[in-house]
C-alpha cells in the first residue's frame, strides 16, 4: 500500500514531501539534491518506510523504454550501420555539438 493510499489525498502528499526544501539546497545553495534522504529520515513516511527502496527504484519509472531502445536499435541504427553507404557517410561526417 502506498503513501497515497494511506493519506487519501496527493495533494497532502505534495505538500509533506520535502521537495521545496531540496530544491532549495539545489538552486539556491548550489548543494545536491537530498531530497530522498530527507523523505527516508522523515516520520510522515514512516508507515512506508520497508516499501521506499522499491518505490524509489529508477527501472520503475523507464516503463517500456529499455525495450523500445532495443527495437529501434534492430529495426533502424544496425541496418544504417551494415549499410555502405551510410558508413561511408559516417565517416564523412563532421563532430556536432548540442547546446540546450
Amino acid at each position: 500500500m502506498s503513501l497515497i493510499d494511506l493519506s487519501g489525498s496527493f495533494l497532502l502528499i505534495n505538500k509533506k514531501v520535502l521537495s521545496q526544501e531540496a530544491g532549495y539546497q539545489v538552486k539556491q545553495l548550489g548543494l545536491e539534491n537530498d531530497l530522498i534522504e530527507r523523505i527516508k529520515k522523515s516520520s510522515y513516511f514512516d508507515p512506508i518506510q520497508g516499501q521506499l527502496d522499491q518505490l524509489l527504484d529508477p527501472q520503475s519509472f523507464t516503463g517500456r523504454a529499455p525495450q523500445q531502445v532495443d527495437l529501434f536499435l534492430e529495426k533502424w541504427v544496425r541496418p544504417a550501420l551494415a549499410d555502405e553507404e551510410s558508413r561511408q557517410a559516417i565517416r564523412k561526417s563532421q563532430r556536432v555539438e548540442l547546446s540546450v
